[in-house]
């Protein structure tokens, strides 16, 4: 009896190690597969990455907008290996009017606001179109537009007492700092727009015009200044901060080959600020400038689009 116990206790020792070996067997085996599949993965996995991150990095959800329309999503490249996402829509319409890229406003997608209703009404009517999205200015250049043009002035009406060597030295630190910022935001517009440019031009349209939304109306005059394949530069209920306003002026009497159309909301501050402009360009004789009044909600809706689309489909092909 002792000898039997004995050998039952070594079979099912014998046994124990085997599925111990067993099982290690099986664990290494997955583990080589799982690397191989790492190794074999396509390169489009590696695409969906940098899609990522150029979205977390804009902040616009480009990555889920990119998955919502498949069809119209186009991944532009930008340098240092960034990527933008802008949405295509050729003519709906044959023949084609032209071409148009649509830079949306500030914290926009290529979607949002005004972007996505144009970019469909427009091709209805002929026109390829492409909408870039926006990513939000620094918050310095926000906080900047915000405050008063001038010197304050007190009850008695005196200016304020000027500030001390301190104050003085840390605003300048200041606002180089903030000046850096904004020149590196306006380059990074200018990359996407040279990005968004040469797609077009591959796809045919080589003499697109350009569009800008609120405050990207600014960064699209500044693009354009210099280039001569533009169908015209377009301004969409726009807003300029007061520097860039005064600049405007000296800047389009500069010698151009393209024109400018300001669409403008047809009441109260909209309407001042468009006869404002109007004005000091008329006073500096600036050619090739049109000013036209909408009536426009604000900020604009997406029912404005087609009232836009026809004032601009018809000065497109005047």
């Amino acid at each position: 009896m002792l000898f039997r116990s004995v050998r039952y206790t070594e079979l099912i020792r014998s046994r124990a190690k085997l599925w111990v070996c067993g099982w290690l067997l099986i664990g290494l085996s997955a583990n080589v597969l799982a690397q191989d599949d790492d190794q074999s993965a396509p390169e489009n996995s590696t695409e969906r990455l940098a899609e990522r991150r150029a979205a977390s990095v804009s902040g616009l959800g480009e990555w889920s907008l990119a998955q919502a329309y498949p069809e119209r999503a186009v991944w532009l490249d930008l340098e240092d290996d960034g990527r933008a996402l802008a949405m295509f829509q050729p003519e709906l319409r044959t023949p084609g009017r032209g071409a148009l890229i649509v830079l949306a406003d500030e914290g926009q997608n290529a979607a949002e606001g005004l972007s996505g209703p144009l970019l469909q009404t427009l091709a209805e009517r002929g026109f390829a179109v492409m909408t870039l999205g926006l990513r939000p200015p620094p918050q310095g250049l926000v906080r900047r537009r915000l405050q008063p043009v001038g010197p304050e002035v007190d009850e008695q009406g005196d200016a304020d007492e000027a500030p001390d060597q301190a104050s003085v030295m840390i605003d300048v630190a200041a606002d180089d700092a903030l000046a850096e910022l904004v020149a590196d935001y306006r380059n990074s517009i200018r990359e996407l727009l040279d990005a968004a440019a040469e797609d077009m031009a591959r796809r045919g349209y080589e003499q697109p015009g350009i569009a800008g939304i609120g405050w990207s109306a600014d960064y699209v005059t500044g693009w354009a200044s210099g280039r001569d394949s533009l169908a015209g530069v377009i301004w969409l209920a726009p807003a300029f901060p007061p520097d860039r306003l005064a600049a405007l002026p000296e800047l389009l009497a500069a010698e151009r080959s393209w024109q400018v159309l300001d669409l403008h909301g047809s009441e109260g501050l909209a309407r001042r600020h468009g006869v404002a402009r109007a004005a000091a360009l008329g006073r500096l004789q600036v050619a090739g400038y049109q000013r036209q009044a909408v009536a426009l909600a604000n900020p604009p809706e997406t029912s404005d689009a087609d009232r836009l689309a026809g004032r601009i489909s018809a000065w497109l092909t005047r």
